[in-house]
């Protein structure tokens, strides 16, 4: 066991390689929306567009890998291919120079990353023993977090030396991504055991599904979900325009230290118990949200950058939690369907809000849009904790995970 243990190791090395470059790509524009901006002469929701385009091409992939993971003997088939779409999408990024290639690259990005989170964690999970499974999701979560979190470093550092800001990050992620797949095509890849047939307990819902705890899980993931979009879209340009801060490299920390604290939050209230995670989650982001709508009139950039690291660990939190609650809610042979279900929900919270609000901003402004968009968020964790005060009681709610 440990011989064969050993003989994985480039594997295991490299799908996390492979989650890392992916969450690279996917963030590292971000500091970059206000050049393509100003560059193209966009107007905001075309900006956030781009933005949002990336959540399609992950649903889509999502769908397609979930429908045919299951059936392969190596998950390697739709990890390198995600690996190789990660590529393409960061080398349009980098040869950019009109709306229709940063949309195509954009699409290309998300795909890949939906194709390879899915399955390269699987793949950590089938290769690691069942008495290592903790330190798979560890490496897993540690690769997404470390790749979210890198991408607007990465982005912010090329701004700050002025050293080929819209092509240098790009090559970056190029170069991992053929890293991993190469790994990956030369690694020691162990056979795919079958799962045993699942079991449903008798304190489990006939139908499937705990529906209020899922109800539950899907509300609160749209809320921290929209938090981080908007964050991570315009949270650079809300730095600059709306609170002030002195330069783009200085306001792409923005969406980096969100990233930096929300991998911490999922860290540490993973090992609470989620309805503690989720509380936690949907009031911290609650009142970050009104100490940020307070800092807007007077351009308080620095009071800005002070609440992300809030606004990252209590999403952190929010996540996590919310994701215990979908787990929890349906039974064994009916949770693939239904965490599928969950993130579907989180993609469309992470895209629809984020185009209405470059819309609203195009018409009234971004610190009216933004404004707005805080109270609709605020309204709808509010709610949240409401549902989660009145499902508390419920055994199958409070839980310890």
């Amino acid at each position: 066991m440990t011989q064969n243990f050993n003989q994985t190791r480039l594997a295991r090395a490299c799908c996390a390689l492979a989650i890392f470059a992916a969450l690279l790509g996917s963030t590292a524009p971000s500091p970059l929306y206000p050049y393509y901006l100003e560059t193209l002469d966009l107007d905001k929701v075309v900006g956030t567009a781009i933005f949002s385009i990336y959540a399609a091409g992950a649903l889509l992939a999502l769908f397609v890998s979930g429908k045919i993971g299951g059936q392969l003997e190596d998950l390697r088939k739709v990890i390198i291919p995600g690996l190789i779409l990660t590529a393409l999408g960061a080398a349009l990024f980098a040869m950019a120079d009109s709306l229709s290639l940063l949309l195509i690259g954009r699409f290309l990005n998300g795909f890949g990353t939906g194709a390879i989170t899915g399955m390269a964690s699987a793949a950590l999970f089938s290769i690691y023993p069942a008495e290592q499974r903790r330190t798979a999701a560890v490496l897993a979560t540690l690769s997404f977090t470390g790749g979210a979190a890198g991408g607007p470093i990465l982005s912010s550092i090329a701004l700050s030396l002025n050293f080929a800001p819209t092509v240098s990050p790009f090559i970056v992620i190029v170069l991992l991504s053929a890293l991993a797949a190469t790994g990956l095509t030369v690694s020691h890849w162990p056979r795919k055991t079958k799962k045993p047939a699942p079991t449903i307990t008798a304190n489990e819902p006939e139908t499937g599904v705990h529906l209020p705890m899922f109800i539950l899980a899907c509300l609160v993931i749209c809320v921290a979900w929209m938090l981080g979009s908007i964050l991570m879209a315009l949270g650079t340009d809300l730095g600059i325009s709306v609170y002030g801060l002195p330069s783009v490299a200085l306001a792409g920390l923005v969406p980096a230290i969100f990233q930096l604290f929300a991998g911490l939050g999922q860290f540490v209230w993973g090992r609470f118990p989620v309805e503690k995670a989720v509380f936690v989650g949907l009031l911290g982001m609650i009142l970050a949200q009104i100490a940020l709508i307070l800092a807007e009139p007077g351009g308080l950039g620095y009071v800005m950058l002070a609440l992300m690291p809030i606004c990252g660990f209590c999403y952190g939190a929010a996540f996590v939690g919310s994701l215990g609650l979908a787990n929890k809610s349906a039974t064994p042979d009916t949770r693939e369907k239904y965490i599928a279900r969950f993130y579907v929900a989180g993609y469309l919270s992470n895209s629809i809000p984020t185009v209405m609000v470059g819309y609203v901003s195009d018409l009234w402004g971004l610190k009216m849009a933004f404004f707005f968009f805080s109270l609709v968020l605020i309204a709808i964790a509010l709610v949240g904790l409401g549902l989660l005060r009145k499902y508390r009681s419920d055994p199958a709610i409070a839980v310890q995970v």
